[in-house]
């Protein structure tokens, strides 16, 4: 009995030692391997990649890394710039952006003043029956001061405007893109058909 107790001891020592020697020859290949691909699992599939019409948590978390937003909230729930480098209150109902310089779409297009007013007059847009008008229907002028000057001209003094610039329905899409989605709609597409076929943001990925 007790040569059977020590062959099977012999026997765990020996499979642990060979994990071991395995676990240390799979990280070697790790750490020196480059490429391949990222699968991330989701509860289930965006419906949309155009964020002005998206309402669903799952299309949010994709439009979140193929565009950007003029400000966004740290890890602390602080308010920071992202695509805007600052904003401040000029009126009681006017908000002032800058926005930041050289930045570009994944199409190579630029990220200006024109933009951001294309964007905001698109989720006003009643054709465009955007479900998020409502974080920003109280915007009623979008004033391009500059190249990289904006004003958003409220109905009444609104002190969140900057926070709601944050939110994903507020993501910056390419003004070449909006434009070839307007002229699918008279060609009798619906609305945001072109953009969520070509999702074109400034964000880390590229669709």
């Amino acid at each position: 009995m007790r040569k059977l107790r020590l062959k099977f001891t012999a026997f765990i020592l020996l499979f642990v030692l060979v994990l071991t020697a395995c676990s240390q020859e799979s990280g070697s290949k790790t750490e020196d391997q480059t490429g391949g691909d990222l699968i991330v699992a989701t509860l289930s599939e965006a419906s949309s990649l155009a964020p002005h019409i998206a309402s669903d948590v799952p299309s949010g978390n994709v439009s979140t890394n193929i565009y950007e937003t003029l400000t966004t909230f740290d890890e602390d729930m602080e308010l920071k710039p992202l695509l805007a480098e600052s904003w401040e209150a000029v009126e009681d109902n006017i908000w002032k952006f800058k926005l930041r310089e050289g930045v570009k779409f994944h199409d190579g297009s630029e990220f200006n003043a024109e933009v951001v007013k294309a964007n905001i007059e698109r989720i006003l847009d009643e054709k465009i029956a955007s479900p998020r008008v409502i974080l920003f229907e109280i915007v009623q002028e979008v004033k391009i001061l500059d190249d990289y000057r904006v004003q958003f001209i409220t109905e009444e003094p609104f002190a969140p405007l900057p926070a709601h610039m944050a939110h994903y329905a507020s993501s910056m899409v390419s003004k070449e893109v909006i434009e070839k989605d307007y002229e699918g709609m008279e060609n009798g597409d619906e609305p945001d058909t072109y953009i969520n076929n070509h999702p074109i943001g400034t964000g880390y990925f590229i669709f």
